[in-house]
């Protein structure tokens, strides 16, 4: 089931033509949403609409400011807003669902998330605490049709104010290195989904470049990430790898292969240094010489995936995205088993 489904996503974006009446998107054309259904195997489905109906009366979570980044469990408004996240998150998986099932409730569920948190919530511009709002808007993706012109108006400014925000020079939060390490990927991937949204040449130009120049940043030579040197993890490895590609794949669905491109080189070089490690073929102890010191501290606290052995299973979705662009990742994909709802959606 899984072998068959790696490869079908492949002919559903080539459906899709850049400059075609579709509206626009960050993930997803209008031709390949309204082929899910028939796409994705009937067990696959079943899963992600298993996961839905769960939160299918959530209620929104609506907070002034989400913070997450730099707490340990217990410690500010941390549980607060790890609810919050979850909102952006669910608002993808009930749009998804309403795809895969047809149930109106999934819809109602999705377009109440994602426009309470469009209409209500002044981003901060803090990457690790707001990185899942693109998932929010891989939602608005799948429903958007479905939107009144109104509020697709709002849903359009929110993500001018995001891609405004994300792709600024100099950047708006967080310190020097942050410009080269994991949170510089995820406010490119951010960035990248809102300017698409918008459908502005003008900001995807600007998603473009700030992807091209922190790859090479971001990665050293032989595919060393930054972030492996900064933290010794594998953990933040995959944190830094994942958005990266993820803004790839949004190109990619536009009709430009970032993936592709020379300056890109290193992101490629990553996925070849990372894999015996995902492979289980090498181990690495994670943190243990970590210049961080907030990592000290959850290591401390006894909190879960900081000491120990990395766990391979983590890099499930990197490469589940780089099988998006070479197929020869496509065996270890299956081998880590991603989530359902992203087997459905990438």
């Amino acid at each position: 089931m899984l072998g068959g489904l790696l490869a079908l996503p492949f002919a559903g974006v080539r459906a899709a033509k850049p400059g075609s009446a579709n509206l626009p998107f960050a993930l997803t054309p209008q031709s390949r949403a309204a082929a899910l259904k028939a796409q994705v195997p009937e067990k696959l489905a079943a899963q992600v609409i298993r996961a839905a109906q769960k939160a299918v009366d959530r209620a929104v979570h609506l907070m002034e400011e989400v913070r997450t980044g730099g707490l340990l469990d217990g410690e500010g408004g941390r549980k607060e807003s790890q609810q919050a996240q979850e909102d952006w998150r669910q608002a993808r998986l009930q749009a998804l669902a309403w795809r895969l099932s047809g149930e109106q409730a999934y819809l109602d569920n999705a377009r109440k998330l994602a426009l309470a948190w469009s209409r209500g919530y002044q981003p901060s511009f803090s990457p690790v605490d707001e990185t899942e709002l693109a998932s929010l808007l891989m939602g608005v993706d799948l429903i958007q049709e479905r939107l009144s012109a109104s509020e697709r108006e709002q849903l359009q400014a929110f993500c001018r104010t995001l891609a405004s925000g994300y792709l600024s020079d100099p950047i708006k939060v967080g310190g020097p290195s942050t410009a080269r390490n994991n949170w510089h990927s995820h406010r490119i991937k951010i960035g990248t989904a809102a300017s698409y949204m918008t459908g502005d040449t003008a900001l995807i130009a600007r998603a473009k470049e700030r992807f091209m120049a922190h790859v090479p940043r971001n990665i050293g030579e032989g595919g060393v990430p930054f972030d492996f040197e900064q933290r010794d993890a594998l953990h933040y490895t995959t944190y830094s790898l994942e958005p990266l590609l993820t803004a790839a794949l949004m190109a990619k669905n536009h009709g430009d292969d970032w993936f592709a491109a020379p300056g890109a080189r290193r992101l490629r070089e990553a996925l070849a240094w990372l894999a015996p490690y995902a492979q289980g073929k090498k181990t690495h102890e994670e943190f243990a010489n970590s210049a961080v010191p907030f990592d000290r501290k959850r290591v401390a606290a006894g909190q879960k995936g900081f000491t120990g052995n990395w766990d391979r299973t983590g890099a499930a979705n990197v490469y589940l995205l780089a099988s998006r662009f070479d197929a020869a990742y496509a065996p270890l994909t299956r081998e880590l088993q991603p989530p359902a709802w992203a087997l459905a959606l990438f």
